[in-house]
């Protein structure tokens, strides 16, 4: 899925996924390839991308995910790749 990560100042990822992982307002939830539309609220948490060839992990705060068809896009105040 292609998916794509933007703090308030600028791009921090844009790219295909393989699965997205993170803590909503309710609780941890995945997005994977073919997930139905939805947006949740994003708690000040880390977020985990599943690539092809590995993993990144990022520290988000306050924001949102909106999936879409074919493309989930997070939206956050922060975010800071964790290494």
């Amino acid at each position: 899925m292609r998916c794509k990560i933007l703090s308030c100042t600028h791009e921090v990822f844009s790219g295909e996924a393989e699965g997205l992982y993170a803590r909503g307002s309710e609780g941890w939830f995945g997005v994977l390839a073919g997930h139905a539309p939805a947006s949740f609220a994003l708690q000040d948490a880390p977020l985990r991308l599943v690539l092809k060839d590995g993993q990144r992990t990022f520290h988000v705060r306050q924001g949102v995910v909106e999936v879409r068809r074919g493309e989930t896009v997070v939206l956050a105040d922060e975010v800071t790749e964790v290494a």
